[in-house]
Formats: C-alpha cells, sequence, structure tokens
C-alpha cells in the first residue's frame, strides 16, 4: 500500500468512524473502521508509518466525534475563536496519542493480528482513568439498539468494545487472506451469532409498585442562565411547570435549574415548595449549587424535597470545567491566557442513597453518568437509575446523542430503568433494555410525564463489579 493510500486511508477511517456512535448510529461503520486501520497497520513497512497512520486515525476520529468541544469553549466558555480552536486542536491531538501508542505496541510487540483487540480495549480503559478521564466514544456505547446489544449486561462497555474489535480482526484477515478465509467467515458467523443470542437472555425482574415521574425540561438559555434579573423567573418557570406534574410521585428538574446557592432562597422558594409538596405526596429532585459547610468552596448537588428528604453532591468533577488538575503548574498558564474555570468541591465518596416512594434511586450528576463505578454504587439495592445535567453547554453538536446514548448504556448494563433530565434536552425516559421510551424535543420547554417499573436483581456485569 503506497504511503499516500495508507495515510489517507487512516484518515479516513477514523473520520467515518463518529457515524457509529448517535445520533447516526450506523453501528456497523465501528468494525468496518477498525478493520481498516487494523490493515493499515499491517501492511505498514516500519514503525514511523505505523505511528502516522495511528496519529491521522486518532485526529479523524476526535476531531469528527469530540467537534463540540470548540463549541462549548467558544459559545459558552467566554473563549475567543482562535483560542478556542487551537485548545481543541491540542485536546484532539492529545486523544490520538492513544491510537499511536497502540500501534507503536503492535510493532514492537511481534505485529500479531490478536494483539489489536487487547490493545484498543487496554487504551480505552486507559483514555477513560487518566487525569479524570474522557470515558466518551467507547466503542461499546454504540450497543443499546443494536443486536449485539445483550453484551451488554454480560460484559460492560469495555466487553463490547472488545467483541467490536475482535470482528474487527476477524473481518480484516477474512479480506486481507485468502488461504483461511472461510475459517476467518465461519469465525465471524459464530461471534456475530453470539452477540445475537446474548439479546435473548432477560435479567432483572420488576421491584416493587410502579412510579409516576415527572421530569421538567426548563430550556433556559445558557447565557441568560445565571443573570441575577432572571432567577425569579427561572424559578417560577420550575414551580408552575411542578404544579401541572401534581399527580407525579417523583418531579426531577435539571442540573443547576435552581440558578442560585441553597441558602439564598431556603426560606423564600425552598420551604414553601417543600411544604407545598408535602401536601401533595409528592417528593422533587432538583439541581441546585451548595456553599459548602467550610464556606471555602461550593458544591453542584441535587436536592429532594417534600415527601422525601435528602441530597447528593457530584463526585467526579470534569477537569478542566469545573476544576484544574494540577492547578500548580497550569494555573498561572490559564490566567496569562484568561480563560474562565469554575472551582468545584467534590462530594464526599460515601453519600446516603436517596429514596422516593418505597425505591432506592442511584444518582447522577452530568458527567458521572460515564463512570460505571459511580452510576452503579448503590446498586444492587438501587432499583432506579436518575441522572440530571445541563448539556446546554453543548449547543447544537453532536454531545447532547452521545451523552444520552451513554446514560442507554448505563441502564442497558445494569437492567434498570433510567430517568434522564436536562436542561435543554435530551431529557428522556429510558427502560432497562436501554431503549428511550419517551423523550422531549431539544430546545424546547417541557413536562414529560411518564409511569416507571423499577428493576432488581444484578446483571453478570453487576455482579462482577461488586
Amino acid at each position: 500500500m503506497s504511503r499516500t493510500k495508507s495515510r489517507g486511508g487512516a484518515l479516513i477511517a477514523g473520520a467515518v468512524l463518529p457515524l457509529a456512535f448517535a445520533p447516526f448510529g450506523l453501528y456497523w461503520i465501528a468494525p468496518l473502521s477498525l478493520a481498516l486501520i487494523f490493515y493499515i497497520w499491517g501492511e505498514c513497512r516500519n514503525l514511523r508509518s505505523i505511528v502516522i497512520a495511528g496519529f491521522l486515525f486518532g485526529i479523524g476520529f476526535f476531531g469528527v466525534g469530540a467537534s463540540w468541544i470548540q463549541v462549548s469553549i467558544q459559545q459558552f466558555g467566554g473563549v475567543n475563536l482562535p483560542l478556542s480552536i487551537l485548545i481543541t486542536v491540542l485536546f484532539v491531538t492529545a486523544m490520538a496519542l492513544f491510537t499511536v501508542v497502540a500501534g507503536w505496541l503492535f510493532f514492537i510487540l511481534g505485529r500479531r493480528a490478536l494483539l489489536l483487540p487487547i490493545l484498543w480495549v487496554l487504551f480505552e480503559w486507559i483514555r477513560s482513568t487518566i487525569l479524570g478521564g474522557f470515558p466518551w466514544l467507547l466503542l461499546g456505547h454504540t450497543a443499546p439498539g443494536t443486536f449485539y446489544y445483550g453484551l451488554a449486561p454480560l460484559v460492560g462497555t469495555l466487553g463490547v468494545s472488545l467483541f467490536i474489535s475482535i470482528v474487527a480482526v476477524v473481518l480484516m484477515m477474512a479480506i486481507k487472506y485468502s488461504k483461511g478465509r472461510l475459517a476467518n467467515i465461519a469465525i465471524l458467523s459464530v461471534l456475530l451469532s453470539l452477540g445475537w443470542g446474548a439479546g435473548q437472555l432477560q435479567w432483572g425482574e420488576p421491584s416493587g409498585k410502579q412510579i409516576s415521574v415527572a421530569l421538567v425540561q426548563g430550556n433556559i438559555k445558557q447565557s441568560e442562565k445565571w443573570l441575577s434579573e432572571n432567577r425569579d423567573k427561572t424559578l417560577e418557570l420550575y414551580r408552575l411547570a411542578t404544579e401541572q406534574a401534581e399527580e407525579a410521585r417523583l418531579v426531577v428538574w435539571p442540573e443547576t435549574a435552581i440558578p442560585a446557592f441553597r441558602h439564598q432562597i431556603e426560606k423564600n422558594f425552598l420551604d414553601p415548595l417543600r411544604q407545598q409538596l408535602k401536601n401533595e405526596g409528592s417528593s422533587l429532585l432538583a439541581g441546585i449549587p451548595v456553599r459548602s459547610r467550610d464556606g471555602g468552596g461550593y458544591l453542584n448537588g441535587m436536592i429532594m424535597l417534600g415527601e422525601e428528604q435528602g441530597e447528593y453532591y457530584k463526585r467526579h468533577l470534569v477537569p478542566f470545567g469545573e476544576y484544574l488538575p494540577m492547578r500548580g503548574l497550569l494555573g498561572p498558564v490559564l490566567d496569562f491566557i484568561k480563560i474562565p474555570l469554575s472551582d468545584f468541591t467534590s462530594g464526599g465518596a460515601e453519600q446516603p442513597p436517596l429514596n422516593v416512594d418505597g425505591h432506592q434511586l442511584s444518582t447522577t450528576i452530568c458527567y458521572e453518568v460515564a463512570y460505571p463505578d459511580l452510576t452503579f454504587s448503590n446498586l444492587p439495592e438501587a432499583d432506579l437509575l436518575v441522572t440530571i445535567s445541563n448539556d446546554g453547554w453543548f449547543g447544537d453538536s453532536l454531545a447532547p446523542y452521545q451523552h444520552l446514548q451513554i446514560a442507554r448504556m448505563r441502564a442497558l448494563e445494569s437492567a434498570r430503568p433510567m430517568l434522564r433530565t436536562t436542561n435543554t434536552g435530551i431529557t428522556a425516559v429510558i427502560d432497562h433494555n436501554g431503549m428511550v421510551t419517551r423523550q422531549l424535543p431539544r430546545s424546547e420547554q417541557g413536562v414529560l410525564k411518564a409511569v416507571i417499573q423499577p428493576m432488581r436483581g444484578n446483571t453478570p456485569y453487576i455482579s462482577w463489579m461488586h
């Protein structure tokens, strides 16, 4: 293969891979894309060629798949266009290094085809953990709604990634080598049959009685959300929306739906609302920023008011968004180039679970839903997953769809329904098979009402995690 073809092919293979993810849902592109880069690596004659091909693949993959980072930084981060592009290019370059190192290891370990799936999944895991992690665009996230969805409750996201990368290797070998082609086609058929067969297994069983819920999507513009003159208007919007859902046992507002610190509105807004909810026999779960008890910082939290009481504070903060890693090193740099940065305090690792109507909730805020260990920390006792987010930060980009797909994967892995409430969309009800049963349109105000059947029981993946 010529240098031009191998490099162009690597870039194209990476650039089309995001089509396997939401909102496109062309899941079959994932093994084809990997088969192409694996084929190119196998044809490269030296380490330099493999490294360049891996780099171009990563640039294409993350340059398209994570393009929303530039939108978020420029439109809502207070950063000008050239600097936002520079930061995004640096981020995409850093992400591309994972495929570079995977290719490098493939070369120095003897260029054996069976190494490829192992290396792919290894670097998905590393990417998900280092410096707080970026567990986004993992191949396993494509599983909900596909023929291989049943693998998720068995082996989790990384296990599904391994399955897809093994399929890619077998596909590559079937195309590349005429000798043994029939054997590779037979292996491929067995793999695909296993993926389909896993979906015939059923996990979980109904837990207690059904519960009526209402998810409120306020659709407050990010540019107006924190203006002090809009605070009362925003609070009234959410209060009136909650009154429309008086039959619901649980009402859920999005992340930081309340644009004020808790202590600022406790007496004038929260106390009357709490009493009103108690009188109606319902509970409200609302996103709100809270000052830490020592006054030295603030937390991203959700509070439960009404029939049930409680609170939850975000444990895993977004690096460079909610806190600055390596502050001593990077702080002066960001101050110099004038990049605004929030500085939240993380909630405790052990927090009492929230309960409603006899059901225990497993709660996450925004980015936390991308981490199985956080989402499932109080399983198997919890029988209903709840996640709140403010995807208004992502603007009109791919991110809200990708974020919803990740939430669907958590529901599928655990065989638990999930309630997902966001400020601007996508607010959705997800069943225990990872399917969206109801959702609100993006960028519209609305109240999504549903009746949910919580589920209990362990999937093999949850049993392995605990």
